[in-house]
Order: C-alpha cells, then sequence, then structure tokens
C-alpha cells in the first residue's frame, strides 16, 4: 500500500512563496531553478514535468505552465492524490483539516482570498497578489491542489471575467 503524505504547512508555504515572490515574468531557467530548489525531480523527457515528495507510485504530481513560449505558472500537489475510486472518509478529513491550516498561513501572508465551492465538495481559494499573480488552492476528498499563475495570464483571465461579468457567460470575444 502506498504511504499517503499530507505536507506540513510551514513546507507548503515554503513552496508556494517560491513560486508567487519571483519577480514575474520569469525565465525557463529560473523556472526550472526553482523547481530544482524545492528538491523536486523533473520527468526525463519535459523538465516542464515533475515528481514532488508527495507523489503516488513515482507518477508525477506538478507541471509547469507555458504562455507564448515564457513559463507561466506551476501547478503541483500539497498531498499525495488519492488513486482509489471510493473516498477514504479520514483522508478526506484529514485533507480538509490540512487545507484549512494552509488558508489561515495564506490569509495572514495575502489577506482573505476569494473562497468557492464546486462539485463533490471541492473548495477553492484564490488571491490575486499585489504583484499581480493568482495563486488558487483547492480541495477535493482525493487531494490538496496549488495553482500558480504569472501576472500576464492573471490579465487574461480578469479580462474575461470582466466581459462575462458585463456581457454574460454567452459573449463573443472578437
Amino acid at each position: 500500500m502506498t504511504e499517503m503524505k499530507i505536507l506540513p504547512v510551514e513546507r507548503a508555504i515554503e513552496w508556494i512563496r517560491a513560486w508567487t515572490e519571483l519577480d514575474w515574468p520569469i525565465t525557463w531557467e529560473t523556472a526550472f531553478a526553482t523547481r530544482d530548489k524545492l528538491g523536486w525531480t523533473p520527468a526525463p523527457d519535459d523538465g516542464r514535468f515533475f515528481t514532488t515528495e508527495l507523489s503516488t507510485d513515482s507518477q508525477e504530481d506538478g507541471n509547469l505552465t507555458r504562455f507564448e513560449g515564457q513559463c507561466s505558472g506551476a501547478s503541483f500537489q500539497l498531498s499525495s492524490l488519492a488513486l482509489s475510486a471510493a473516498a477514504d472518509e479520514r483522508w478526506a478529513t484529514s485533507l480538509r483539516s490540512a487545507y484549512d491550516s494552509y488558508i489561515k498561513e495564506l490569509t495572514y501572508l495575502y489577506g482573505v482570498g476569494e473562497a468557492s465551492s464546486g462539485r463533490g465538495g471541492r473548495q477553492r481559494t484564490k488571491w490575486i497578489l499585489a504583484n499581480q499573480v493568482t495563486l488558487s488552492m483547492s480541495v477535493s476528498d482525493k487531494s490538496i491542489n496549488v495553482t500558480i499563475k504569472s501576472p500576464a495570464v492573471t490579465a487574461i483571465n480578469e479580462r474575461e471575467r470582466y466581459y462575462i461579468e458585463k456581457y454574460g457567460e454567452n459573449y463573443v470575444d472578437d
């Protein structure tokens, strides 16, 4: 049986701040150096994909994203990913407790985030930081995930959100 792990709060915040507090935009060299500094192991065929100490069965559990040729963000787990189809109640409770602890610390650092909920009990909290980086954290009964988006991607997402609010979900963006 695979050991399931949840990252301690201090280490999770270290991982998050390593990305959110970079001087964006960043080069691929900076992205790879940050990945390596955190002890993440790149995939042999593409360094944008990696495993962390939380990886389940050595499966890739994170990636670096690309927009217009540049690194535009990172996505990674703060817990092992539960691969079984059935939810384990104790695991789900542990995940939500850790999520609450992460949110408390991030609120102290960055202020109150925008909370939302989705299908299957998924919860998400999102911040747009002073440097215009978007930090989003979500929890489900299976895992805790972080997504960090560059200021360029944040600007695009905010512009789209503005148009949706102004014109509705079916606006045409020509």
